[in-house]
């Protein structure tokens, strides 16, 4: 039960980083792209409507497989509709459930306007991207922070936002590289250095915030040094902390090493195209390091802190 537990746990917090880290990409970091002039921007905006239309699919099955196996263990028996629906109407974790399914339908909903005139589908990004943020925020009160104080919550909210742009963010940023790749050419190469340019003055700003709530967290959570040795969650936590500091590294590796050289190496192509799938690569690397934080975190939240 355990196991079914964490995997539908990450399945589910992949997802709704994901959706919120679209979206924000979209409208933050793609936006010369997403206008559809050029190859590259049709091929992000055809990918950004499939993701528009996949993820909330996979958050809200997830989500439902989630609620099913929560109610089976808090119960301690099979799954059964009194059981649901005992949890669905008389627990903190029903009363959180329904708040999301609030914020959920509509983003899906609007995924429809997505393709219509472009003020409108432009309208509807934005929306989508608020409700969006709400659905990912809220996750705070199904985990353990509707256990701390108020700022407690606040830390766990703002730091799983921050995590929906990076590394939620990253496969956008992979889909737009390797269609990049396949066209090649100097302005290709100057545009993927800006958009990188972007995404990385975006994401140094959300390291920061990363860090500064992760830190609260962790003082709230863990408490003391000993407790990250010889806790079982202060030691999943470590583990977290540096899945975080390897995709740190090669975050700053593509923004100070291989963007400038892009920019540089615009009229060699063979260099160019080199450095281009260097970053590439970087950039799976930072994304199975983020996949592997959010397995992490997906057990981190039904281990009991080791401040408790």
């Amino acid at each position: 039960m355990n196991v079914w537990l964490f995997l539908i746990r990450a399945v589910h917090i992949g997802a709704c980083l994901l959706f919120f880290g679209v979206f924000v990409f979209d409208r933050m970091t793609a936006s010369g792209l997403a206008s559809g002039q050029g190859e590259i921007g049709k091929y992000w905006n055809s990918r950004f409507h499939i993701m528009n239309w996949v993820l909330p699919a996979v958050i809200l099955v997830s989500g439902i497989a989630w609620f099913a196996l929560v109610a089976m263990t808090m119960s301690g028996q099979p799954l059964q509709t009194d059981i649901l629906k005992i949890v669905w109407a008389q627990t903190q974790f029903g009363a959180v459930a329904k708040i999301r399914l609030l914020f959920l339908l509509p983003a899906a909903v609007l995924s429809c306007f997505q393709k219509s005139a472009p003020g409108v589908g432009k309208f509807a990004a934005w929306v989508q991207m608020l409700a969006a943020g709400c659905l990912l925020g809220s996750l705070a009160w199904a985990g353990h922070g509707q256990e701390g104080p108020r700022w407690h919550v606040l830390a766990d909210v703002v730091h799983l936002l921050a995590a929906g742009i990076w590394p939620g963010g990253l496969l956008p940023l992979l889909v737009v590289l390797r269609k990049a790749r396949r066209i090649a050419g100097p302005q290709v190469w100057l545009s993927m250095s800006a958009l990188v340019s972007r995404f990385s003055a975006i994401s140094l700003t959300t390291v920061l915030v990363l860090a500064i709530t992760g830190t609260a967290n962790a003082i709230y959570l863990v408490g003391n040094f000993s407790n990250l040795i010889g806790q079982p969650y202060g030691r999943w936590l470590l583990a977290k902390i540096i899945l975080f500091c390897l995709a740190l590294a090669i975050a700053a590796v593509n923004l100070l090493r291989l963007k400038p050289r892009l920019i540089v190496e615009k009229l060699e192509p063979e260099k160019a195209a080199a450095t281009a799938a260097q970053l590439q690569r970087n950039v799976q690397f930072e994304l199975l390091l983020g996949s592997g934080i959010i397995a992490v975190v997906a057990v981190l939240g039904v281990l009991p802190p080791a401040m408790h």
